[in-house]
């Protein structure tokens, strides 16, 4: 079979019915229910004759999926990734259709993770089976991951590269709306805590010790540096910001408060550090506490979501860029999601040419009637298979990088 004759085989009744399948089998994180999707996956692909394992790290209760249709030589390895988690349903009667169900209507497909991304998961399965089916042996290897606990930042895809699962491009296939999305902006969070002395409020100035002054200054301190720093731009991503997240302080209803917690999100562009956001959240507690000597503060490093870019010039993009003007006739669109993905564990972590790439929008997501449209279900799917197509077609690439287990 032709490149074109595989690509054509890719079979919309099946990326279909196994997208209604999966959404069948809740996935909900929390708590954390992948076990029963990887066993269906596991199971559906290695059915089918496709090499596939179960990998019990980091959690044996939340398994996670990894497959291949490996190559018959030293090509290429090309990645594409969905993860199995999806965010609660929430309330079922604030749906229309019923969010177990996968209910098809017109051209749209509803039901909880339908976008986000059980659709891509099922696009992948069907990708895998086509490839199987055309027997093709081509150089490179063509790698799955269905990863756990994306959508609570858990280590999914960070532990599967840390295993070996790696490869020399990838796609994760996040909604995107059918746009490349070749970087993301990053997160860091950081614990502010203030402590200082409690009083009766039947005190008044100046005998009353109240912490809420600094807590205050702090939060205007915040919303200046916030129109400071959102002032900077990038040539793809939304400006960075910064914001209180969550804020806590005071243990009765009738005494000052004699500490309080805060986390700051602070967004970020690539070429920015966690240092230098913490630097900068010290100077403006610095400033909100001046002339309080009875307060005390601390800043504690919470967490890091990395920004990633991958250029516009590289391979992988110029390759999905073509594929998309051969298949839908459109004209190729770059975008940068203003969400976080697994993107950052390949860019950042393994050092692997990636991008978002997938059908539906994400402003759908997260919220009752998710629907994914099924024609961008099936055109995104092309695209990309056809983009996974032409990496493993090549004759070299980087020996060894179709992960544990490649000459078994």
């Amino acid at each position: 079979m032709t490149r074109d004759q595989i690509i054509a085989a890719l079979s919309e009744d099946l990326i279909v019915d196994l997208t209604r399948q999966l959404i069948a089998i809740p996935t909900r994180n929390p708590p954390g229910e992948e076990k029963a999707c990887a066993a269906f996956i596991h199971d559906t692909l290695t059915g089918w004759g496709i090499e596939a394992e179960l990998i019990p790290a980091p959690d044996p209760e939340r398994p996670q999926v990894v497959a291949w249709m490996r190559g018959n030589g030293n090509g290429p390895t090309f990645i594409l990734n969905a993860h199995i988690d999806t965010v609660p349903e929430g309330d079922p009667a604030l749906w229309t259709y019923p969010p177990f169900e996968g209910t098809r209507v017109g051209d749209r497909l509803y039901g909880l993770g339908s976008c986000d991304m059980k659709g891509s998961l099922a696009s992948i399965m069907a990708m895998l089976k086509a490839l199987k089916d055309s027997g093709a042996r081509l150089p490179g290897t063509l790698m799955a991951q269905f990863p756990m606990g994306e959508e609570t930042d858990e280590p999914g895809t960070k532990t599967l590269l840390a295993q070996g699962y790696t490869g020399d491009a990838a796609i994760t296939m996040e909604p995107t709306d059918s746009r490349i999305g070749p970087g993301t902006r990053g997160a860091c969070w950081h614990r502010i805590t203030l402590t200082g002395p409690a009083c009766h409020c039947g005190l008044t100035a100046p005998d009353a010790a109240d912490l809420m002054h600094v807590v205050q200054r702090f939060a205007a301190e915040v919303e200046a540096y916030h129109a400071e720093v959102s002032q900077k731009t990038h040539h793809l991503l939304a400006s960075p910001g910064c914001r209180i997240t969550r804020l806590q302080l005071g243990e009765t209803h009738n005494s000052t408060a004699r500490g309080c917690e805060m986390t700051v999100d602070r967004r970020m562009l690539p070429d920015e550090s966690v240092a230098n956001v913490e630097r900068d959240l010290r100077a403006m507690l610095e400033r909100a506490a001046a002339g309080r000597d009875d307060i005390g503060w601390d800043v504690a490093f919470v967490d890091l979501n990395e920004a990633t870019e991958t250029a516009l010039d590289s391979d992988l993009v110029q390759s999905l860029g073509r594929n998309i003007r051969e298949i839908t006739g459109a004209e190729p669109e770059i975008w940068g999601p203003p969400y976080g993905s697994d993107m950052r564990n390949f860019v950042c972590d393994a050092g692997i040419p990636t991008v978002n790439f997938g059908a539906g929008d994400f402003r759908v997501c997260h919220q009752p009637d998710e629907f994914v449209p099924v024609p961008d279900l099936v055109n995104v799917a092309r695209v990309a298979f056809a983009t996974a197509l032409d990496f493993i077609s090549a004759e070299t690439g980087t020996p060894g990088r179709a992960g544990p287990g490649r000459d078994r």
